[in-house]
């Protein structure tokens, strides 16, 4: 069975709790990871190998948002006023969806404010975390819930 996830009626939020949800400026969200290897191979003498571990390289929040620099309270002048800064982040992608929370380092986005003439402004920003995130899975409907009945049903 398929499982088709979206990223969609989602939130982000930015600061101490309750923070401030930037949700409706983002147009592109995701968590990044890399991993390096931690050492090198090791070959034992009767010729069996053990891989070189592995460890997190980064991780980071990244995506692409509106520029709302008309907005005193907005992304823009939120970035601005936390550059370099440590803040915590909330982050869910749908309404069902996980709950990702941690810490990143604000850094206004290296690309210029601005743009062409009389168009949408976007910008890129990739956040490197402090610390590791926290993933919370979903709460798992039972059948007895709206969902459960749902499911149970178009299985059936």
């Amino acid at each position: 069975m398929i499982t088709d996830s979206r990223v969609k009626q989602g939130t982000l939020t930015l600061g101490t709790a309750p923070g401030t949800d930037f949700s409706c400026q983002v147009t592109n969200i995701r968590v990044n990871s890399s991993y390096d290897d931690d050492g090198d191979a090791v070959e034992t003498l009767c010729g069996d190998e053990l891989a070189p571990g592995r460890k997190v390289g980064g991780r980071s929040l990244a995506g692409t948002f509106i520029q709302d620099w008309t907005d005193a309270a907005g992304l823009t002048a939120y970035l601005w006023e936390h550059d370099l800064e440590d803040v915590p982040f909330e982050y869910v992608p749908n309404l069902t969806g996980p709950t990702i929370t941690g810490t990143v380092r604000l850094e206004v986005p290296a690309e210029s404010y601005g743009g062409d003439v009389n168009t949408r402004i976007t910008s890129d920003f990739e956040w490197g975390m402090t610390s590791k995130p926290t993933f919370t899975p979903p709460v798992v409907a039972d059948d007895a819930s709206a969902g459960g009945k749902a499911k149970a049903k178009a299985n059936a």
